[in-house]
């Protein structure tokens, strides 16, 4: 394994430290539930879009988990890269803002950072055999989704499943740590979504209303409702293309609650939804 650790780096400053975050969604996998960018030139028009509209992080994916897809058979590990690192390339050299790429497979993350991912975006939490290695011997971003294997939604009640999220979440935490990893680099997600994450509509909506009680953990949380199910179960059968004001919405209540990083497809709306509402707030004690 090739050490990435003295690397030169070069990366912007983390801007969830200060301000929401907006990180916007190029899906390079066909079977993407909305908004597939399957064509390297189709992924550079929709980043070029982002950037323009102000999005603070691209993340790329090479690999569906909607619940459409069998996440069992999901790419195999070359046509995954020969996805995600001509992207990282094409992107590094049009545009300066931060990258993430969505894996959990250590040679994509590994070939990721090499080619000069920022973030590595984990559904797994870095459980995959040498995943931890390959993040502690780098200097980039990670982010710990939490995937809860094997859970039957509804099973138990919304508030034991948001103890478990913590506590498994601080787990990996623990494992980072252990393996050199600093708590500057740690960013937290829940695992919002239903189907293959496992969880009701009810107890999503539970989790992102107790948003705090991951937030108080100390670190930056991600969230993740853009064009999901939930939406359009809240709203009486909305299709995907049709969830758009839903999910800015969802992304102003989770920044309302604490949320520092909101992961989108609709970069342009979402922006300007946060731009006002901060501007706002700023007012509160004028």
């Amino acid at each position: 394994m090739v050490s990435l650790a003295n690397k030169s780096s070069t990366r912007p400053s983390a801007p969830w430290c200060s301000r929401p975050t907006v990180m916007g969604v190029v899906n390079r996998s066909a079977d993407s539930f909305y908004s597939s960018s399957a064509g390297l030139s189709e992924a550079v028009d929709t980043a070029a879009e982002m950037v323009a509209a102000g999005v603070d992080i691209l993340d790329i994916g090479g690999e569906a988990t909607n619940p459409q897809v069998d996440i069992r058979n999901g790419p195999n590990l070359q046509k995954e890269l020969d996805l995600v690192v001509p992207t990282i390339d094409a992107f590094k050299q049009r545009f300066d803002v931060l990258l993430s790429v969505d894996s959990s497979k250590p040679a994509v993350m590994q070939a990721s950072i090499q080619a000069g991912a920022d973030i590595i975006n984990d559904q797994h939490a870095l459980e995959a055999e040498g995943a931890l290695q390959v993040v502690a011997e780098s200097d980039v971003s990670v982010c710990l989704m939490h995937f809860p294997v094997g859970r039957q939604p509804g099973s138990g009640s919304a508030e034991e499943l948001l103890q478990t999220i913590r506590a498994d979440l601080m787990k990996v935490v623990g494992q980072c740590r252990s393996h050199g990893i600093a708590d500057e680099r740690i960013i937290l997600d829940p695992g919002f979504g239903q189907g293959h994450f496992a969880k009701n509509l009810e107890e999503n909506c539970y989790l992102m209303a107790h948003l705090d009680k991951l937030v108080d953990l100390g670190f930056p949380v991600l969230v993740g409702w853009s064009r999901k199910s939930m939406i359009g179960e809240i709203l009486g059968g909305l299709q995907a293309s049709q969830r758009l004001i839903g999910s800015v919405a969802a992304a102003l209540y989770a920044v309302e609650k604490g949320a520092s990083i909101i992961r989108v497809h609709d970069v342009n709306e979402t922006v300007q939804a946060i731009k006002v509402c901060q501007t706002i707030k700023g007012f509160e004690n004028v």
